[in-house]
C-alpha cells in the first residue's frame, strides 16, 4: 500500500523500492508483481518490467489481464509481434473485453498491420462506443490505409465526444494535411502543442497571433526533426515584413548552415541562452499563423544556400564527365515509421548498373555499413572523415550543389536537397508521411522534386525499376 501511495504521488522510483520489498515478502503475489511491473514500465525499465509480468503470466496462466499487461510492455520494448500474439490469446479468452480489443488494435498498429488493427479497434467500439482512444486510433488505422475521408470522420467524432482529446486533434490534422486540406489541417495541427512529451519546446511567454509585430521581437523555435527545420525554414523570410525583429532558435547542428542562407533572420541554437523577446511561436505553426494555406515557395526560390568556397572545393574532388547522383537510403532508425520509409541499399542496384553515371553516398552514420555488403560499391564514392566535421550538413549542402541529381528515401536529406533547389527524386512508401499526400508525382513543397511511390506496400523493386527507366531517359536528354 505504501508503494501504491508513492506511485500516486508521482514518486515512481520510491514505489519500485516498496513494491520490491513486498515481492521479497510474498514472491508469488500476482497483484504486487503486476504493480511492480507497471511501475517499472512507466520508468522505461522495460526488461525488468517484462520479467515481472512474465512471472505473473506464469502464476495466473490464462488470465487475459495478465497477458495484456505483458503485451503492453512488449510493445514499448519493440517486441510487437510477441505482443500481438499475447493479445490475440487474451481477446480469445475475453471476447467481450473492450480494453483488450483496444490494446490488440494498438499493437497491430505498431506492427503496421492496419487492416487487422481496424477490425480490433472497431470491435472495441462495438463493446464500448464511448472509448475515445479506440475511436481516435481507428482514425489512425484508416489514415494509414489511405482511407482519408473515413479517418477524418472518425477523428472528428472522437473530438465531438471528447473536445479536449489532443491525440485525436493531432491525428485529424495529419489526415487533413494528407488530403491537402491545408487551412483546416494547419488549424488542427496546433493540437500538438497540448500533447505531453511531444517533440516541441515549450517556452514561457506570450504566443504570437500572426499579426504585425509593431517593433516587437518574435522568437521562433525549432521543433521535431532536422528535416522539419529544412522544410519549414521557408516561412522565416516571410516574417521580414511583420515590422519587428525575428530570432530563430534552430537545432544546434543547423545554426551555421541556416545562418549563411539568404533571407534568414538572426539564428541562434536551442541550447543558447534565450534572448529577450516579446512573443514566441514554434516553427511549424507559421503556416497557420501566416494563414499561408498551401506550401509557400519564397520569391527568391530555394531558401537554403551552400557556401561557395566549399562548393568550389568539392567540385574539384567530384570532377569527371559522368552524370553525378547523390544517394541516401536510411533515416533515423529510432523514428517509429522508419521501417516503412527507409530502403535497403541493395534496391539501388538498377541505378548503379546504368552506364555513364557515378553515385555519391550522402549517407552518414546508420546504414553506411550496407556499402560493405553490396557488390557494386565501385560505382559509389564515399566521402572521407573531413566531411561535415565543422558543422552539420555544411559539406553535404556543397556536395549536393555539385550533383546532377539526388535520389533518396524520405529523410532529412530529401528536405535539404529540396530546400537547396537541387533536383531530387524521392522514393516513397505506399502510404507515406502526411506531407507527400497519396497521389501524384509532384509536390507543392518542392517544385524541383519528383515522387516515386510504391504501388503496393513494401514494393521498392517496382519503385527503382521506374526510377532506372526514367533515369536512363534523363541521362540521354541532359538539361531537362
Amino acid at each position: 500500500m505504501l508503494g501504491i501511495i508513492a506511485r500516486g504521488e508521482g514518486r515512481a522510483e520510491r514505489a519500485v523500492q516498496l513494491f520490491e520489498k513486498a515481492v521479497h515478502q510474498s514472491p508469488d503475489d500476482a497483484a504486487v508483481l503486476t504493480d511492480l511491473g507497471n511501475t517499472l514500465k512507466s520508468l522505461d525499465r522495460l526488461d525488468e518490467a517484462a520479467e515481472r509480468h512474465e512471472r505473473v503470466v506464469t502464476l495466473t496462466d490464462e488470465i487475459p489481464g495478465a497477458l495484456s499487461n505483458l503485451a503492453s510492455t512488449y510493445v514499448r520494448a519493440g517486441r510487437v509481434e510477441e505482443a500481438v500474439a499475447l493479445l490475440e490469446r487474451a481477446a480469445g479468452l475475453a471476447p467481450g473485453h473492450a480494453e483488450i480489443h483496444y490494446n490488440l488494435g494498438n499493437a497491430l498498429l505498431s506492427a503496421g498491420r492496419h487492416e487487422a488493427a481496424t477490425e480490433s479497434l472497431h470491435n472495441a467500439l462495438v463493446l464500448s462506443p464511448d472509448h475515445i482512444g479506440a475511436r481516435s486510433n481507428l482514425g489512425v488505422a484508416l489514415r494509414e490505409q489511405g482511407k482519408l475521408d473515413e479517418a477524418v470522420e472518425e477523428l472528428r467524432m472522437a473530438l465531438y465526444r471528447a473536445p479536449l482529446y489532443a491525440d485525436a486533434g493531432w491525428n485529424l490534422s495529419l489526415a487533413l494535411l494528407m488530403k491537402e486540406d491545408w487551412w483546416a489541417g494547419w488549424e488542427e495541427y496546433e493540437w500538438r502543442r497540448r500533447i505531453s512529451g511531444f517533440a516541441i519546446r515549450h517556452i514561457d511567454g506570450e504566443d504570437w497571433d500572426g499579426g504585425d509585430l509593431d517593433g516587437r521581437t518574435l522568437l521562433v523555435h525549432a521543433e521535431q526533426g532536422l528535416g522539419d527545420s529544412f522544410q519549414f525554414a521557408r516561412y522565416l523570410p516571410l516574417l521580414a515584413d511583420k515590422g519587428g525583429t525575428v530570432i530563430f532558435a534552430a537545432q544546434d547542428p543547423l545554426v551555421s548552415l541556416l545562418a549563411q542562407s539568404v533571407g534568414m533572420p538572426r539564428i541562434i541554437g536551442v541550447s543558447d541562452p534565450i534572448p529577450d523577446f516579446d512573443v514566441q511561436a514554434p516553427l511549424m505553426s507559421l503556416p497557420h499563423l501566416l494563414n499561408a494555406g498551401p506550401p509557400v515557395i519564397p520569391d527568391h526560390g530555394p531558401w537554403l544556400t551552400a557556401d561557395p568556397d566549399r562548393m568550389a572545393r568539392w567540385r574539384g574532388v567530384m570532377s569527371g564527365p559522368d552524370f553525378k547522383i547523390g544517394i541516401a537510403w536510411q533515416g533515423n532508425a529510432g523514428y517509429k515509421a522508419d521501417r516503412q520509409r527507409s530502403i535497403a541499399l541493395s534496391e539501388f542496384a538498377p541505378i548503379a548498373a546504368l552506364p555513364g553515371i557515378h553515385l555519391y553516398s550522402l549517407q552518414q552514420g546508420v546504414g553506411t555499413d550496407q556499402l560493405d555488403v553490396v557488390n557494386w560499391t565501385s560505382a559509389v564514392t564515399r566521402f572521407g572523415p573531413e566531411w561535415d566535421t565543422d558543422g552539420a550538413f555544411l559539406d553535404t549542402a556543397a556536395i549536393m550543389k555539385n550533383l546532377d541529381l539526388v535520389i533518396t528515401s524520405d529523410t532529412a536529406i530529401a528536405h535539404l536537397a529540396g530546400a537547396l533547389g537541387v533536383e531530387t527524386w524521392l522514393a516513397l512508401a505506399h502510404i507515406p508521411d502526411w506531407r507527400w499526400g497519396l497521389k501524384g508525382d509532384a509536390t507543392p513543397w518542392y517544385p524541383w522534386m519528383n515522387l516515386y511511390r510504391q504501388q503496393s506496400p513494401g514494393d521498392w523493386t517496382g519503385v527503382f525499376s521506374r526510377i532506372s527507366v526514367d533515369l536512363e531517359s534523363r541521362i540521354r536528354k541532359p538539361g531537362l
